[in-house]
């Protein structure tokens, strides 16, 4: 599966962030209850792929957010997610939580 998410701040470029990376948690998700093996993959590991890790983790393993956050930077030596999308794992994991707790 391939997802289109530009490491980059501005909003244009990004139309859907929050969609986008809700979409490829949810795939890893998906594909693991599938029993399949999920790598994720972007240039580095620096950004997007920590994001996506952190949030499939906070969704869907129950971890807390912040600890999320901290173990996949922890376990991948370069990871150093851009804050824009460290925001928006915040957002859509406390957004779930949210709607989980209604």
């Amino acid at each position: 599966m391939e997802v289109w998410l530009i490491d980059d701040p501005k909003p244009e470029l990004n139309r859907n962030l929050d969609l986008v990376l809700r979409d490829a948690a949810d795939a890893v998700a998906a594909f693991r209850a599938e029993g399949k093996t999920v790598l994720l993959h972007c240039v580095q590991a620096q950004s997007r792929t920590p994001s996506v890790a952190a949030l499939y983790a906070a969704l869907h393993r129950g971890v807390p957010v912040e600890r999320a956050l901290a173990e996949v930077v922890e376990a991948l030596p370069a990871a150093d997610p851009q804050p824009f999308l460290v925001d928006a794992v915040r957002r859509i994991a406390s957004t779930t939580q949210t709607r989980h707790d209604r």
